[in-house]
């Protein structure tokens, strides 16, 4: 593993490991990056202009481009650059020299290629349109806007009764009174909603990419600007989810009813801009969905077991009963979290579990 400490901005913007957790993230590369900026604070500043940098390049039609081309691109950036610096007013606290650099090389990049880009995922068939975009094409209501530019969240309260908790750095465009058969939202950035429930007049949370349909429930939706992915999570409740672009967007606002991609508790989607691809998995730590139940078990059936298990925490595990359902487990447990007590579990009868597509899978070779 190279030694990332001494990295500089390009360097980053260069290494496959780090392109791939910008572009397709993973369990792999989310763990081990997350884990290197909580030791290496200090870099945060390098990470996060390489980040910005090669979400722009990697957004642009970069494949069309000829190799005389992109060399004249990259010395006009830094033509750019170099003579923006040098005209730059002196300050007490600069940014550093190579992040400042990056930064500005990232939203250069936008700004003189922008144009081919947006026509460029137009042809692709993407869905180019920002937040505004989405906002303007989306409704005709009078709206309302609340941008929070501050380090704290912030509640906001919608006229049915619902309310927001605003993320820093996010902003939402609601109605001042929700009319029609929809109650229409629109955000940029993240955001935690507690939904007053109304089966009969539908809950759309828009962004750019994807669209979150409720009838009445709690739900966190993370849709940075910069972000490679927008991430739905479900504490109560459930709720249906598409992209904005999909065949699908408009039938859904024809509907009452939460059809196709459906989250519960302890599930989330993530949308994957690069491949456009909705993924559902099940939380890190999964939370109790009931009262603290006993977790005491003398010579208990694991199919007994896993049944406390599915009930406790609204999740699904599969098995085969017939191999691994009269197993007798004898255990106790308290507050560990799901996925260590599932390990104590399957290391007491020789047996292993994955979680694939929101489903806990246990297999083993079951009891003599």
């Amino acid at each position: 593993m190279p030694d990332y400490v001494q990295y500089t901005a390009e360097d980053f913007a260069q290494d496959d490991f780090f392109v791939r957790w910008v572009l397709l993230p993973d369990a792999e590369t989310e763990a081990f990056w997350q884990n290197w900026l909580t030791t290496f604070a200090f870099r945060r500043e390098e990470v996060e202009a390489a980040r910005h940098l090669v979400l722009a390049l990697h957004q642009l039609p970069q494949q069309r481009m000829a190799v005389g081309e992109k060399m004249m691109l990259k010395q006009r950036i830094f033509d750019e650059i170099e003579a923006r610096e040098q005209a730059r007013p002196p300050m007490v606290r600069a940014m550093p020299r190579v992040a400042w650099q990056w930064a500005a090389a990232a939203l250069l990049v936008f700004g003189l290629l922008g144009g081919s880009w947006y026509l460029w995922q137009a042809r692709q068939g993407a869905p180019a349109m920002a937040y505004l975009q989405v906002v303007k094409t989306q409704t005709a209501d009078s709206l309302r806007e609340v941008a929070n530019a501050t380090d704290d969240t912030h509640l906001v309260a919608l006229s049915d009764g619902s309310s927001v908790l605003l993320r820093p750095h996010s902003r939402l465009a609601f109605p001042t009174r929700f009319t029609g058969p929809n109650r229409n939202v629109y955000l940029e950035g993240a955001a935690f909603f507690e939904v007053a429930k109304n089966p009969s007049r539908p809950f759309f949370v828009n962004t750019a990419h994807l669209v979150t349909k409720v009838l009445g429930t709690s739900f966190e939706v993370q849709a940075r600007p910069a972000a490679a992915r927008v991430v739905v999570t479900v504490k109560t409740g459930r709720v249906s989810v598409y992209p904005q672009s999909s065949a699908e967007a408009a039938a859904q606002r024809q509907t009452r009813k939460l059809e196709g991609f459906v989250l519960v508790p302890n599930q989330q989607a993530t949308y994957r801009l690069a491949d456009r691809k909705l993924l559902r998995t099940l939380l890190p730590q999964p939370r109790l969905q009931a009262v603290q139940p006993t977790f005491e078990y003398t010579e208990t059936s694991l199919s007994e077991v896993f049944a406390q298990l599915e009930k406790a925490y609204g999740v699904h595990i599969v098995y085969d009963e017939a191999v691994l359902g009269n197993c007798p487990l004898t255990a106790s447990f308290t507050d560990e979290p799901l996925f260590e007590k599932l390990g104590l579990i399957c290391k007491a009868v020789q047996a292993n579990y994955e979680v694939m597509d929101a489903q806990i899978v246990v297999t083993g070779p079951g009891c003599k």
